[in-house]
Order: structure tokens, then sequence, then C-alpha cells
């Protein structure tokens, strides 16, 4: 483990993402221990937990951009899309089963994204750290899909506080890194820790 990793706590990115053991963050961005503040839970949802966790991050550690990540084939949203929407799944699934009364005609694939988008749009209006910073421009809020079959990493247009959405498509192809952008005109690199340049 790195030695600054143990000397001090500094993370200048946050990560929301499944808890799905094929989709660890610190690999999906190839970025070593102690440069994600993580916070991981089964659909990547915005839970309070999630909030709370995310509230620390940018209010005590002075974290300025939060990720959320999704993936392909995630079993929450598969089972919210499935009608399966009580018992023990209830906590996890009950925000991305709203979704999918929301969108009765999206299949699996899309729900995914829309899932990421709605967790991305919680955060943003959220009343605590994470809300004030990303509405007053201090925060950079991105909602990212990561394909398992692929490993293609695809960043959804998330609105940003002057109302301009961003998109990017990322790609792995061979033994190039997740975090490198496709070389297309407008693309946006993630800030340190995940600067794609």
């Amino acid at each position: 483990m790195p030695e600054r990793s143990v000397a001090e706590h500094r993370p200048e990115v946050a990560v929301l993402s499944c808890s799905d053991a094929r989709v660890p963050p610190s690999h999906v961005f190839d970025r070593p221990a102690g440069a994600l503040f993580v916070v991981r839970i089964a659909g990547n949802t915005a839970s309070p937990e999630a909030r709370a966790s995310l509230d620390y991050a940018v209010g005590e550690l002075g974290v300025s951009e939060v990720v959320v990540l999704g993936h392909t084939h995630c079993g929450a949203v598969a089972a919210a899309a499935a009608g399966t929407c009580g018992g023990h799944l209830e906590p996890i699934v009950r925000p991305i089963c709203e979704l999918a009364r929301r969108n009765p005609a999206a299949d699996a694939a899309e729900l995914e994204r829309l899932n990421v988008l709605a967790t991305a749009h919680t955060l943003r209006q959220h009343d605590g750290p994470v809300g004030e910073a990303a509405c007053s421009a201090r925060l950079r809020i991105r909602a990212m899909v990561f394909d398992l079959e692929s490993g293609r990493l695809d960043e959804l247009a998330v609105p940003h506080a002057n109302g301009q959405p961003i998109a990017q498509p990322f790609i792995r192809t061979g033994n190039q890194p997740l975090n490198q952008p496709l070389n297309q005109p407008g693309n946006q690199p993630l800030k340190q820790p995940l600067e794609t340049t």
C-alpha cells in the first residue's frame, strides 16, 4: 500500500458504486489505494447511508468530484425490472422500482442507465454538503456505466450547475487503462486522481 494512503486520507474523487464484486472502482479507474473514497451499495442508489458517507467525503475530506458508477447486468436493477420490489430486497430496490414504474417501457439495460442518472440527480438535490457543493459549482457529479462484457466505461450526460450537459465515452482495449477516454472533441478529463489525459 502506498505510504501516502496511510499518512493521510485526501482523496479528490468519491465513487458511489454498486456492491457487485465484478466492478471494484479502484480497478475500473486503475487507481491505487487511497486515491478514491468509495461508497458501495447494491444498485448504486443514494440511500441515506450513502448520502451521509458522501457528505463526509465532501464536507470533511474536501472531495471535489463524485462519480456515480453503475454497470451492466446489475442484479438489483434486474430484480426491480422483474417487479421484485418487496421482501428483504425492498430497502435496496425501492428507488429502482419507483424508477421502473415511471418508465414502464424501459428494459433492464435502459433502466441501468436511468438509475445512474436518477442517483446523480438525487445527490444534486440532497440538502447536505453534497447538494450544497454541487449547486454552488464546488462539486462535480458525474454518472458512468461500466459494461462488464466489453470493459467500456460510458459517461452519461448530467446537467451541471451551469445547465450544460456532458457526455464522454470511455473504452478499454488490450492493456489500455479503463480511465482513458476515446480521443473525441469535447472530452473533459476527470480531475486528478482520475486524470484521463
